[in-house]
């Protein structure tokens, strides 16, 4: 993720929090390196992909916290607010 964050930190101006986009110039350039890199790496961009699309599907700037569990309410992230809370 902080390879997508670096990556990106350049397109976008100081004042503005990069929100992705299914399909945006970012997510053809993942989808153009998984093809071309070697069978082994798969999986590491594939999952880069998906934390992109995931960021891009709940509209979630790429500097904040997103994941599967957020989403459907079952997420470390909650326990952890849970115990800074108590």
């Amino acid at each position: 993720m902080k390879l997508i964050r670096r990556i990106l930190s350049g397109l976008a101006g100081p004042q503005t929090a990069p929100i992705p986009r299914r399909s945006d110039a970012f997510d053809h350039w993942l989808r153009d390196q998984r093809e071309q890199a070697d069978p082994i790496a798969w999986h590491i961009i594939d999952g880069l992909l998906d934390s992109y699309r995931l960021h891009a599907d709940t509209r979630t700037p790429l500097q904040e916290h997103v994941c599967s569990g957020q989403v459907i309410g079952d997420c470390e992230c909650f326990e952890q607010a849970d115990r800074r809370a108590s």
